[in-house]
């Protein structure tokens, strides 16, 4: 099969590769219909972490249909439409039962104290291969894959396997909650996705920071007022007037 393939700081290739093969009866194979490339990979790419070795398939995001699950997968079936996640859980040990998923104690055979397992990541998050492929090993299945009905496209879902989680997850962190103003620094993919959250989780303002306009129009465009830090002071636009 064809996959994107790390070979050193600078040097990624399309290569022939074998394709994967269920390894453990919780994996599935997954044919790979969609992919998509994140910021996380580009510091892979100008080798700004440590640890990627040569041979890596990269790609942490990807929809596709199941082609074969193995004996304890019994929530997917070979045709299934199905969301991939960018951070993998074996769904059964303290951490992963708590929601915790990235603090999963099991998945990453180099132990509970190495990283976050993901696909395509540096050594320490597991020896993942990546979704940038034809084909994918996905371990712990019955967790890590999400069915998804007919009517959502490709186009669609890929979105949910991990930028739009994470601009969720900073409306999260930052207790977002209803009648809230929420301030988002940084107008990019993400930081678009976090303007969405903050009024999905009850937002009554949004205040959008960026300095590039055809970003903060985006951002207008989801509800935000908006602030260009070339233009005026930030903090001080941002802040209620009776503090300013």
């Amino acid at each position: 099969m064809k996959a994107v393939v790390y070979h050193g700081t600078g040097d990624i290739r399309v290569d022939d590769v074998p394709e994967p093969k269920i390894e453990h009866p919780t994996d599935a194979v997954v044919r790979v219909t969609t992919a998509a490339i994140c910021g996380t990979d580009l510091h892979f790419i100008r080798g700004t972490m440590s640890e990627m070795e040569p041979g890596r398939i990269l790609g942490h995001e990807g929809v596709g249909v199941v082609e074969e699950v193995g004996s304890q997968v019994s929530n997917f079936k070979p045709g299934d439409s199905v969301l991939i996640s960018a951070v993998l859980g074996c769904g059964s040990c303290s951490y992963c039962r708590r929601g915790y998923f990235a603090q999963c104690d099991d998945i990453n055979p180099y132990g509970p104290r190495s990283g976050t397992a993901s696909f395509g990541s540096p050594r320490p998050q597991g020896p993942f291969n990546g979704l940038q492929a034809e084909y994918a090993r996905v371990p712990f299945a019955h967790t890590n894959l999400f069915r998804l009905p007919d009517t959502v496209t490709d186009s669609q879902a890929i979105t949910l396997s991990d930028i739009y989680p994470t601009g969720y997850f900073g409306a999260v962190l930052a207790d977002v909650r209803d009648g809230n103003v929420a301030t988002v620094w940084g107008c990019g993919p993400v930081g678009q996705f976090a303007v969405v959250s903050a009024f999905q989780r009850g937002a009554s303002r949004v205040i959008a920071i960026d300095g590039h306009a055809d970003r903060l129009e985006k951002a207008r465009l989801h509800g935000a007022e908006v602030v260009n830090f070339n233009e005026v002071g930030p903090v001080q636009a941002a802040m209620p007037r009776s503090l300013s």
